[in-house]
């Protein structure tokens, strides 16, 4: 294991670089400097939060794969993986998975951990020689490897490139039906995680920065702080943590450089992994993180179960959940419903980023403390209606649990999204199911339902 190696190669580093750390063999150094963070409003499919700033960067070290199985089971004990195998990334992993993983393997290397976590406040000593994660900054400065375009190849990839969705490549949702750009090709969909050396690396010899696993980053998600732009940590108290590059399930727009991906730091997933980096100059200070929520559900919590549906599936699982819980049952419908070809119509509202009008709403959403909401997943994400309803009203301080039907993309990238449009609420571990999931439905929606506190009826 290149980790875990008792013998620590000591690589020599440029003169300039002062107060060098020792590092582990097999660490990549990238060197510092300054580059353009965040995407021009040019790009397409980019998001509001992708605002261009110039990012000065020291140089530190990273690991040129994503943390394998192997070694997280020799440093942890345990192996939470969906997929199974030595070399394949480890995945269903929480943030705080990640940061205790930098500090055991800091330990047992004789190096000084680089977090001190106190329950959910985490500092960052700056100084410490040991692991830890990349900011958001350093992992797009990395992923880049001096590149300026939508992804590290140019302005398309495909498979045998990057590990993604290759049946929905960059644009496809514009050019679904009318086939009008030709360099808009599909390619394969693995449908699961592979080695992590199993593709070309980017010219810094970091492998699967796009695909594969979204990785965690240190930072809390906010907006971006341009006036910070040396050496950037991000904000200091939030309740989502950033990951960034996709994972094997998620569409080409979500695997762009600029894009940022986020959720809530306790939640795990199949595309969800991290890679480890260290200091190359020691830093100073500390850097404390807080998380911002403090949200105290009743022993008897007021349940709304809301929910959109086009063919029925997502339906069927919101009647079971609300049947379950004896909770209160709604139905999020448009003024104008979508009619006709689906992937037409909604598409027009996709690439409008449309908040389309709703018929019904929520008489007093104040009354529930938590609200189960759910979709099918489109395009890699919610229906544009699922964008109407959550700007619709304030849930700060309630629990929000996300369910979604799908073909075969899981979320797609539907709870950074969600997540992203209630803030103040705490978005907790997420249920999903391919579409109507036949007689297991109802079994699966019970312990999902348990494992999130709750006590169905029987």
């Amino acid at each position: 294991m290149r980790k875990l190696a008792l013998a620590l190669a000591v690589l020599a580093l440029p003169a300039t670089m002062s107060q060098a750390a020792p590092v582990a063999d097999g660490m990549v150094l990238i060197p510092g400097g300054t580059f353009t963070m965040g995407s021009p409003d040019s790009e397409r499919q980019r998001q509001a939060d992708e605002t261009q700033h110039q990012v000065t960067l020291s140089a530190f070290y990273v690991d040129p794969h994503e943390v394998t199985q192997k070694d997280y089971q020799a440093v942890m004990g345990t192996n939470p993986s969906h997929f199974r195998g030595d070399n394949l990334p480890v995945e269903q992993v929480t943030w705080y998975d990640a940061i205790n993983y930098c500090n055991k393997l800091s330990e047992a290397q004789g190096l000084t951990p680089a977090y001190q976590i106190d329950g959910t406040t985490v500092t960052w000593n700056r100084a410490a020689d040991g692991y830890r994660l990349l900011t958001e900054a350093e992992w797009e400065y990395a992923a880049r490897a001096g590149t300026q375009t939508v992804f590290y190849e140019g302005g398309q990839i495909v498979a045998d490139q990057v590990n993604f969705c290759g049946s929905y490549p960059y644009l496809i949702e514009e050019n679904y039906l009318s086939h009008q750009n030709p360099e808009v090709v599909t390619s394969t969909y693995r449908q699961e995680t592979m080695p992590v050396d199993g593709l070309a690396p980017n010219s810094w010899g970091l492998y699967h920065m796009e695909g594969n696993v979204s990785e965690w980053c240190f930072d809390y998600y906010g907006p971006y702080d341009t006036a910070q732009n040396t050496d950037p940590s991000g904000p200091t108290s939030g309740s989502l943590r950033v990951n960034r590059g996709g994972g094997w399930n998620d569409f080409a727009k979500h695997v762009r450089m600029a894009y940022r991906s986020v959720t809530s730091p306790d939640t795990v997933e199949q595309n969800l992994g991290f890679r480890i980096a260290r200091n190359a100059e020691l830093g100073s200070g500390n850097v404390v993180t807080t998380y911002s929520l403090d949200i105290k559900t009743p022993a008897q919590p007021k349940v709304l179960v809301a929910y959109f549906s086009y063919t029925g599936n997502t339906e069927q699982g919101a009647q079971l959940m609300a049947e379950a819980l004896g909770a209160d049952l709604f139905t999020i419908e448009m003024e104008q419903p979508y009619r006709g070809n689906i992937y037409d119509v909604s598409q027009r509202d996709l690439n409008q980023d449309a908040r389309p009008a709703l018929a019904s709403h929520v008489a007093d959403m104040a009354q529930y403390d938590v609200v189960l909401v759910g979709y099918p997943t489109w395009w890699g994400t919610m229906p544009m209606p699922m964008f109407t309803f959550l700007n619709e009203y304030d849930f700060s301080g309630k629990t929000l649990l996300p369910f979604s039907s799908h073909g075969s993309t899981r979320f797609g990238d539907s709870i950074s999204d969600f997540s992203k449009q209630a803030p103040g609420a705490y978005v907790g571990q997420a249920f999903e199911y391919y579409y109507s999931c036949g007689s297991e439905l109802e079994d699966e929606i019970t312990a999902w339902l348990k494992e999130s506190g709750f006590k169905p009826k029987e």
